[in-house]
């Protein structure tokens, strides 16, 4: 199974209070069904995909105001998924998490996703080594292009030891964005270049500010934004990202290939 990490991963907030377990409780997920493997890995990539920005890949909490989804008393009291689905459906606006229905089969994995990473316990369940550091320099230098634009003897020279296994891991599946997941949006991820080309043929070049299928606004190099309307493809607009290559590695990244390529640069010391 892929995971599948692009540009489509959404800022869903949502915030599920992560204060205090439910009484009586001593943290983890309560008695319940067994944790179902292959249903909390279907829970994990959607969670990868949908709530990871806000929460951290680990559910652990991000940098946009997600909480820690682990030390949620719904999550802590719910061994179906139903109270979760319940939740789901109202969302909580005031705190920016809109309703997101989901069908209960999806509610299903996402919850045992959750159980799971509770039961996990501590923030340092995420930094272990489980991939092939061998598979994963093969990865780098061949299958994944890392080596294209990458250099163990230049920019990743003894990253192994500036970063967590975590935040390693953080970086390969959200490159742009991490949600917290690691270092709490402490870095900021390199800029988009945009070049608005009007159908006068006059065009604008600088630093992109906003895009949506209304309009593009660019901050030029004298540091004015320009805003321009947008009607379908009119005005052109090209939109260059330093980190398209990441954003594309996602649509094919596998989970082996993933841990592997975290196990290598754990290495690079």
């Amino acid at each position: 199974m892929k995971i599948i990490l692009s540009s489509l991963v959404m800022c869903l907030a949502l915030s599920l209070s992560a204060q205090q377990p439910p009484a009586g409780g001593r943290g983890g997920p309560p008695p319940g069904p067994p944790v179902d493997a292959a249903a909390a890995e279907r829970g994990r990539l959607f969670f990868a995909q949908t709530c990871s920005f806000c929460h951290g890949i680990d559910a652990r909490g991000g940098a946009e105001g997600g909480s820690d989804l682990t030390r949620s008393p719904i999550v802590l009291a719910d061994s179906t998924g139903g109270q979760l689905g319940q939740f789901l459906q109202v969302g909580r606006p005031e705190k920016k998490m809109p309703p997101f229905p989901l069908p209960p089969a999806q509610v299903a994995d996402l919850s045992m996703f959750l159980r799971s990473a509770a039961a996990a316990g501590g923030r340092g369940a995420a930094a272990i080594v489980v991939g092939d550091a061998k598979a994963g320099e093969a990865f780098f230098n061949g299958a994944g292009n890392c080596a294209n634009c990458h250099s163990i003897a230049g920019d990743l020279k003894g990253i192994g030891l500036k970063y967590s296994t975590a935040a390693l891991q953080g970086r390969i599946v959200l490159p742009r964005g991490r949600g917290g997941y690691p270092g709490r949006g402490s870095e900021i991820a390199p800029f988009r270049s945009v070049t608005v080309t009007l159908p006068s043929g006059e065009r604008y070049t600088g630093t992109l500010v906003s895009v949506s299928i209304f309009s593009v606004t660019l901050q030029d190099a004298s540091g004015a934004r320009r805003t321009f309307t947008r009607d379908e493809d009119v005005p052109k607009v090209e939109i260059t990202d330093p980190l398209q290559a990441h954003l594309d590695l996602m649509t094919t990244l596998t989970d082996k290939a993933m841990h592997d390529l975290t196990a290598y640069l754990v290495t690079l010391r």
